[in-house]
């Protein structure tokens, strides 16, 4: 079977063992450490895991967790990054000004709407808190991709079904677009 299959078949319990590794992974600024917490998460996951084939899918998705972080831990020179590093020294002066979509919910709104597009495979899983906050605004204010993290993380764990308010109009907007791409 493969990896897209397996996914598939447990990708509920692949995300809710995620989430809170991802928290910490956003929260980290240091690339060594971000790899660091998700080696730990493997080590756990072989203790913990009882049923072999969702162990199997839990750490080949944190194998794609890695490679998706081994770049930043290149780009950042460090003494464990395999394989010699090639940097451009040239620097631009100008900065270009992306124009920010202003969200006019909630930010727990906007942290849900990403991840029924992660759930959905219409946005890949990396850097998405991130992305999300160099792309929007949130009432037209500048929003900071840890505390969308965290509100994420605290919708599920304290809203009983773990959606925001207005969480079945997004994930009908979502469903209505997966349709589409049938």
């Amino acid at each position: 079977m493969s990896f897209e299959n397996r996914y598939r078949k447990h990708k509920t319990f692949i995300e809710n063992r995620w989430q809170p590794i991802d928290v910490k992974v956003l929260l980290e600024e240091d690339p060594e450490k971000k790899i660091s917490i998700i080696r730990e998460a493997k080590k756990r996951a072989a203790n913990e895991i009882q049923d072999q084939d969702e162990l199997l899918a839990f750490l080949e998705f944190l194998e794609g967790q890695l490679s998706w972080n081994q770049p930043s831990l290149d780009q950042n020179g460090s003494a464990n990054a395999q394989g010699p590093v090639q940097r451009n020294e040239t620097r631009t002066t100008e900065s270009v000004q992306i124009e920010k979509i202003n969200w006019k919910g909630t930010q727990t709104q906007l942290a849900y709407l990403v991840q029924i597009l992660l759930e959905n495979g219409f946005i890949e899983h990396g850097d998405h808190w991130k992305m999300c906050a160099e792309h929007f605004l949130v009432k037209g204010k500048p929003i900071n991709n840890k505390k969308l993290a965290v509100a994420m993380g605290n919708m599920q764990e304290f809203n009983k079904d773990g959606k925001p308010k207005k969480g079945e109009i997004l994930e009908s907007i979502v469903s209505d677009i997966s349709s589409l791409n049938n």
